[in-house]
């Protein structure tokens, strides 16, 4: 999981809100188990997206399966998956059918999902006659470690 203090990929967001305001969005990310800054995130994302700038967020983008969680976590607490907080932190891989859940749950095109899951597993995908076979990124490619048909 990314240190967000430490990273230069973070920079700190702070404003002021009623106090009330403030107690009740704590205690429903606490309710929720979300952290304040993953709902934020979203919330930002989707404000800037509503003014018509989304494609500015591209290199921002989430770009492993634990960025899409986290960024979307309120939205998918109710799509069945389990191991949703462990997928945002970066501690388990979903199954594939999880993340066919979760990429359906969020409308991903199918190239959001290829690349979302090439950048997650870090594989080269081939397709053939027999199969799809992935091969485990290992800064070269190593055929037959694992195949499936």
């Amino acid at each position: 999981m990314t240190d967000r203090r430490r990273s230069d990929e973070y920079k700190q967001v702070s404003g002021y809100v009623p106090s009330t305001l403030a107690r009740t969005f704590k205690s429903i990310c606490a309710r929720e188990g979300l952290s304040q800054s993953d709902v934020l995130e979203e919330i930002l994302y989707e404000w800037v997206a509503s003014k018509g700038v989304s494609h500015d967020l591209e290199s921002c983008a989430p770009r492993t399966v634990a960025d899409l969680v986290r960024v979307n976590m309120p939205k998918l607490k109710r799509c069945g998956v389990k191991n949703l907080q462990a997928i945002a932190k970066g501690e388990v891989l979903p199954t594939p059918g999880d993340f066919a859940i979760i990429t359906s749950a969020l409308a991903l095109t199918e190239e959001e999902r290829k690349m979302i899951w090439q950048e997650t597993y870090k594989v080269s995908v081939e397709s053939g006659l027999s199969g799809v076979k992935l091969y485990k990124y290992t800064g070269g490619i190593k055929e037959g470690e694992c195949e499936y048909s």
